[in-house]
């Protein structure tokens, strides 16, 4: 388990996130609700990434609430998403064609996550995903490489997910833009840089979006911010 650094991501106060991968995760700090969720589950690589970002969610909560992780009411809302009470929780996953891993943050406000493996992508994915006055951002990083749109698809998931609507809203529904550090770096590079800070807006209002590599993952945290939405890159 390795816990994100909050001044090195940028977090705001009462922000943490965890990213977990190799290394054994007792399924006995599940509920009993997750436990049964748990045995429907047909292949080994989806019990291990339910486990992993059950217990790295419980593990960030119970430190916040000073509880033991088996504890923490850790719940499923109407939509699908976790809750906590008196608490914000995301959680992501990912291992259909490599390792399992699972992240996880809880937060005072809004959060959300997202987990991706680079690997093939349709060459016009981000044709589905971006508006056509963030095309500068896809030359920026590179351009439709495999690399490029799984970030961009990690950033987006990860605020569709901060406002409980996932990819059913459309990822045309986020504006997304990076900050200047970071639009630089990567114009130089002409690729994404290995991490980086990026604004969005929506429907929902504003919001930041930390993200980086680690290793083939793209991981993105993102959380609510001022009403205001990016300047235009």
């Amino acid at each position: 388990m390795t816990d994100l650094d909050p001044g090195a991501w940028s977090f705001p106060p009462g922000l943490s996130a965890r990213l977990v991968g190799a290394g054994a995760v007792d399924p006995a700090v599940l509920s009993a609700s997750e436990r049964a969720r748990l045995a429907g589950f047909g292949h080994d690589a989806r019990r291990r990434q339910f486990v992993l970002g059950r217990a790295a969610a419980r593990a960030l909560a119970a430190r916040r609430l000073g509880v033991a992780p088996a504890d923490v009411d850790l719940g499923v809302g109407e939509d699908g998403a976790p809750e906590i009470p008196g608490a914000h929780v995301s959680i992501a996953h990912t291992g259909r064609t490599g390792p399992a891993a699972a992240l996880a943050a809880v937060a005072d406000g809004p959060v959300g996550v997202d987990l991706e493996r680079v690997g093939p992508r349709r060459p016009d994915l981000w044709t589905r995903i971006l508006r056509p006055d963030e095309r500068p951002l896809l030359d920026a990083l590179g351009g439709p490489t495999d690399d490029a749109q799984t970030l961009l698809w990690t950033l987006k998931e990860a605020v569709l997910k901060a406002q409980r609507t996932g990819f059913r809203a459309g990822g045309r529904s986020v504006r997304l833009a990076l900050d200047e550090p970071s639009f630089q770096h990567a114009q130089a590079r002409r690729a994404p840089p290995d991490r980086g800070l990026a604004t969005a807006a929506s429907g929902a209002g504003g919001w930041r979006v930390a993200f980086g590599r680690e290793g083939r993952l793209w991981l993105a945290v993102a959380w609510a911010d001022a009403p205001e939405g990016p300047a235009p890159r």
